[in-house]
């Protein structure tokens, strides 16, 4: 009986991993039809325009290259407006294995030329975002672009033709603005309106843009911030004095900047999300004064002398003025350096 029984198991173990062993097998072959059909455009779609629809790199069917020159004669006005464009300067050695000039971009041009026909060429117009982006990336693969595949913008379908205009561009990024606030402001109206509050960060007086903090190619954190391990670096490649490392710490400090700030603007003093001392109090209990007496004679001030007004008319930050950090302790009380007023 027991041998019966261990026979079966055997078999029972066999089968499961013959199973998986299929199933692995077939996930692998339709992983690679899938890759091959979506990426090599073998699925088709391509025979009436001579341009598949399918493929990652857009290419022309049996076209040839025949150098921007012959793109200016019919196009007189943008190859003008290109010859001062980096794009028409690169040299081919500098991009090995890729065309340079118009049919960097647009693909071969021959027969586009011969037949004059506007679907052998490569039109950014016809192209989903994810096909013009990655026509860009063939060239543009350093190490700024590493994120871009799984950032907001590429997510929601934002091409790199939603912020740059490879023939009109306003700067050396030829960007469709010139400057990022205003670029940025035509997506991000709720943030941007932020700026014109009483407290922000000199956005708009042109002193940082959008760009300081944010890398709009993407990043490793949320926000799309520049940084590479945690939100707060952001902050302290400005406010180093912030950083610390401190004695006695400030756990929101530790932990997010924008638990008590709102970097965008605010109407509170210093970017802060709500005025003294209400914006502490959603964490800490109020008092007006510490427990004892402090050392410097500073009487303790009871109910009856009206402590509870003073604690929600007084800021905080006037006892505690190192609200950030600190490496001495309290004065009133030995030990207790946490009340940060030194």
């Amino acid at each position: 009986m027991i041998i019966i029984i261990r026979k079966y198991r055997k078999h029972l173990r066999e089968g499961i991993m013959k199973r998986f062993f299929r199933m692995f097998f077939f996930l692998i072959v339709a992983g690679f039809t899938f890759y091959s059909c979506t990426f090599t455009g073998s699925l088709g779609g391509g025979k009436e325009s001579g341009m598949s629809r399918y493929i990652r790199y857009p290419t022309i069917k049996d076209a040839t290259y025949v150098g921007s020159e012959t793109c200016g004669g019919c196009h007189s006005e943008i190859f003008e407006r290109m010859k001062g464009n980096i794009h028409m300067k690169i040299a081919k050695f500098e991009v090995p294995g890729y065309q340079t000039g118009c049919e960097g971009c647009h693909g071969p041009g021959s027969k586009h030329a011969e037949e004059m026909d506007p679907t052998y060429i490569i039109n950014f117009k016809n192209l989903n975002s994810f096909q013009a982006s990655d026509v860009c990336l063939k060239c543009h693969s350093d190490a700024k672009m590493l994120h871009w595949g799984d950032s907001k913008h590429a997510m929601v379908g934002v091409s790199c033709m939603g912020c740059h205009d490879v023939h009109n561009g306003k700067d050396e990024y030829l960007l469709k603005e010139t400057t990022a606030l205003s670029l940025c402001s035509q997506c991000h109206q709720d943030i941007t309106s932020k700026i014109y509050l009483p407290s922000h960060h000199p956005i708009r007086e042109g002193k940082i843009g959008c760009d300081g903090c944010h890398n709009p190619h993407g990043s490793e954190v949320k926000f799309m911030l520049r940084s590479v391990k945690r939100l707060n670096d952001v902050c302290y490649e400005c406010h180093q004095d912030k950083e610390g490392p401190f004695l006695y710490e400030h756990e929101p400090v530790s932990e997010r900047c924008t638990i008590c700030h709102e970097p965008h603007g605010t109407v509170a003093d210093n970017l802060l999300k709500q005025n003294e001392p209400f914006l502490c109090l959603q964490c800490h209990e109020f008092h007006f004064h510490a427990e004892l007496p402090s050392n410097t004679g500073t009487p303790q001030v009871g109910m009856g002398a009206g402590s509870m007004t003073r604690a929600f008319t007084t800021r905080c930050t006037i006892c505690h003025y190192q609200i950030h950090g600190s490496d001495e302790p309290s004065q009133s009380l030995g030990g207790h350096g946490k009340a940060l007023i030194r």
